[in-house]
């Protein structure tokens, strides 16, 4: 049995209550899935800093590949937009019903962000590290898309069990 206080007499008590147990429990996931977020958002919106800065960064070999259909300049701008624009969304809305599915949506873009970059490097025969970073930033963002997805449920962000709840009532 997890502890969730230093103090043994106040376990007991939180222990007690199944329904205080799981809120505790569910409000630690959540926020540690909201941690990894913010995390994701910050290195997409460096890494659009990074390609914003002075400097021909595509140039190099290894993007040939991602500057054949991006350039450097719209690459960066979306990354600094979409890692600011995410952050923001955590910061305002993560605590909110609906906000799993504003994460969901800036997961997957993440996902399709570093997917896109970890192709790239992988298809211009770059050195393997660059391409398994990327590679790993995408399979990080698909895990917390999918943990974001489970808070959208456990949240009932779209509504299903407050709907059912009414459908399934006795007329009265």
């Amino acid at each position: 049995m997890q502890n969730f206080t230093a103090e043994a007499h106040l376990d007991r008590l939180v222990r007690a209550d199944p329904a205080i147990t799981a809120h505790i429990e569910r409000e630690l996931r959540y926020g540690q899935t909201r941690w990894t977020e913010v995390w994701l958002a910050c290195v997409m919106a460096l890494f659009g800093a990074g390609l914003l800065a002075d400097g021909d960064t595509f140039s190099a070999p290894a993007f040939r590949v991602v500057r054949f259909f991006v350039g450097e300049d719209a690459a960066g701008a979306a990354g600094v937009a979409v890692g600011a624009a995410r952050l923001g969304a955590l910061w305002r809305h993560g605590g909110r019903r609906r906000s799993p599915l504003v994460r969901v949506a800036g997961c997957a873009t993440g996902f399709l962000f570093y997917t896109g970059l970890a192709l790239g490097f992988v298809l211009a025969f770059a050195a393997v590290p660059t391409g398994l970073i990327c590679g790993v930033l995408a399979a990080a963002e698909l895990h917390a898309s999918g943990r974001s997805a489970r808070d959208a449920v456990a949240c009932d962000s779209l509504g299903l069990r407050q709907r059912r709840r009414v459908r399934d009532q006795p007329p009265s």
